[in-house]
Order: structure tokens, then sequence, then C-alpha cells
């Protein structure tokens, strides 16, 4: 049997028993929220919703011109973000979502409308989300992405971090140390 190269086996058995049912990827841009995310679509296959695609106008004007966001733009965005949730739980059991939230405030506004859903943070060191933002051929410039950077409030301690410089494995592997059957509870 010849392997799909579009859909690839699984690196290692992910094992998501332990995971409410919306997991929630922020983090800066460059960061590997939507690639981890991806990877529980396809190894997991959970629904996954990018929710960068829905930015406002407004938003992506201001990324135009390397600006941060007001704090007027993200809380119209955080509470249209809420409405697309609850309308995609509607038909996926499991849902993924990635997007950068960068303020605190927001992140707790998310999880205190969806008691199933956990936020978890992706970083990766500062050279490798530059390298990643240049490489971009569409999206976020390396400008915007600064902008932002100057913005984003580190979450509190002890909330569940992916390291995202590696491989599928390794996000995996962090994965399954956070929800698999044999994961310590909480």
């Amino acid at each position: 049997m010849n392997p799909d190269p579009l859909f690839p086996a699984a690196p290692g058995p992910l094992d998501l028993t332990r995971a409410p049912s919306i997991l929630f990827f922020f983090g800066l841009s460059g960061s590997g929220k939507s690639y981890v995310g991806d990877i529980i679509g396809r190894y997991g296959g959970w629904e996954v919703y990018h929710a960068d695609d829905d930015i406002t106008p407004e938003m992506r004007s201001a990324l135009s011109r390397a600006e941060p966001f007001t704090d007027k733009m993200r809380a119209a965005y955080i509470s249209a973000l809420i409405d697309k949730i609850r309308e995609r739980r509607l038909s996926a059991p499991r849902l993924v979502v990635t997007q950068g939230v960068y303020k605190q405030r927001h992140r707790d506004h998310l999880l205190a409308s969806a008691p199933d859903m956990e936020l978890i943070w992706v970083t990766a060191p500062d050279t490798l989300i530059n390298e990643r933002i240049a490489r971009r051929s569409s999206g976020i410039a390396i400008e915007s992405a600064a902008a932002l950077k100057a913005d984003f409030e580190v979450p509190p301690p002890g909330i569940k971090t992916i390291r995202n410089d590696a491989d599928d494995l390794n996000i995996i592997d962090q994965l399954n140390r956070f929800f698999s059957a044999e994961a310590p509870p909480g």
C-alpha cells in the first residue's frame, strides 16, 4: 500500500484523551499556532479554525500600515470570534482554534465564554519566528509582526505552553504530555 503524500502517517500516536473539546492556541505571529492546530487536525481528526481568516477589514488595514491594533478593534474582534466559535461548535464535537489573542483580558473573556475550552501558548525563538515570517509569500510582514509584538502580554505562570521549534513528532510529544490517557489530570 502506497502512503498518501498529502496525508502522511502520523509520526507518533497523538492521544488527546484528556483534552477539552476546544483547544485554543495563541501566541506571537510566526510562533506556529496554525502549524500546531494543523497537526491536531491532520493526526487527530479535529476541525481546525484559523481565526486570523476572520480578522476585520480595519485590522487588515492596520497590519498593512505596520500599526498595532487598537483596543476597540480587538474588543470587537473578540466578540465576533466568540460567536464564530459557538457557531462552529454546533457541527464540530472537537475544535482547534488558532489566533494571536495578544491581551490577557481577551483570553480571560474567551475562557469565560466557553468552559470546555483550554488556551495553550505557542512559543518559538525570536530568530525562528522572524525566519518564518520572512519566508511567507503572503500574510503578516515583519514590520507588522514587530508592531504587534510590542502589545503582547505574557500569560500568567502555569499555562500550558508548546515550544514550536522542531517537527511534528516533537509537537505530538508535547501534546501527549498534556492530554494523553497517561497524562496527569489538570
